[in-house]
């Protein structure tokens, strides 16, 4: 998760929730004009710099397996999406994911 509350009320709410991952915490949005994910809004908008809303699934090395770019119901990911998104990533990364069969006795 990518939070622009201040890293106190970020800190708060990771604990309130009781998660054990990091939180993510740019609250002078920078990294948003870093990535050009700064969303086009009229001057003077009363909340600042919005970013375009995109949802990652990224690999264990953090390399990024499915990137989704969309408000609200169009273009964010279903759930069966990001569990199909695991399911491929899991066979990619876990050499325990496929059944195999124990060996016949005496084989190797």
């Amino acid at each position: 998760m990518v939070s622009t509350d201040p890293p106190e009320v970020t800190a708060a709410f990771r604990a309130g929730l009781g998660a054990t991952f990091r939180f993510l915490c740019d609250h002078e949005r920078r990294a948003i004009s870093r990535l050009d994910l700064v969303e086009q809004t009229a001057p003077g908008f009363r909340h600042g710099t919005l970013a375009l809303p995109y949802t990652f699934s990224l690999l264990p090395d953090l390399t990024i397996h499915r990137i989704y770019n969309g408000w609200w119901f169009v273009g964010r990911p279903t759930l069966e999406e990001l569990r199909q998104d695991l399911r491929a990533m899991m066979e990619r990364c876990r050499p325990d994911y496929a059944y195999r069969p124990p060996a016949p006795d005496g084989a190797r």
